[in-house]
């Protein structure tokens, strides 16, 4: 029981730290397939993993701390939130990876990027949610 109030705090910043990635990434991609294809073609190699190996440990960190609370409250069937795990984990990979494949004509990795971003950020939130729930 004493690990419910760092939980909730825990979660009240994980959804701040999402809320101001969405935003940061609204204000760059616009949500549409030629916003992203815009801000993210004209960028070079090195600038894209400049950006990607921060996000990819932070978004592992967080995929890995939310699915380890699962672990630790009483009751829950781990079975249940394996394929969760899993959705974030590709998402996660989805999300970085793809960004390297857009190019001009990137239209389809410039999708791939939005729905991955978007679905990252729906299944971490809907997984603090039901840890939320649990007490």
């Amino acid at each position: 029981m004493n690990f419910i109030m760092p939980l909730r705090y825990f979660l009240v910043m994980t959804l701040l730290l999402l809320a101001t990635g969405v935003w940061m990434f609204v204000l760059h991609t616009s949500l549409s397939i030629e916003g992203t294809v815009t801000y993210y073609a004209p960028k070079t190699f090195f600038g894209l993993l400049e950006t990607v190996s921060p996000h990819l440990f932070g978004m592992g960190i967080l995929a890995f701390v939310l699915m380890h609370f699962f672990g630790i409250v009483q009751g829950v069937k781990q079975e249940e939130y394996r394929g969760l795990t899993l959705w974030l984990f590709l998402f996660m990979v989805l999300t970085n990876v793809s960004g390297f494949f857009i190019g001009e004509e990137g239209s389809v990795f410039a999708l791939v990027k939005l729905l991955s971003t978007v679905l990252f950020v729906i299944y971490s939130v809907w997984a603090m949610f039901k840890l939320y729930k649990l007490f």
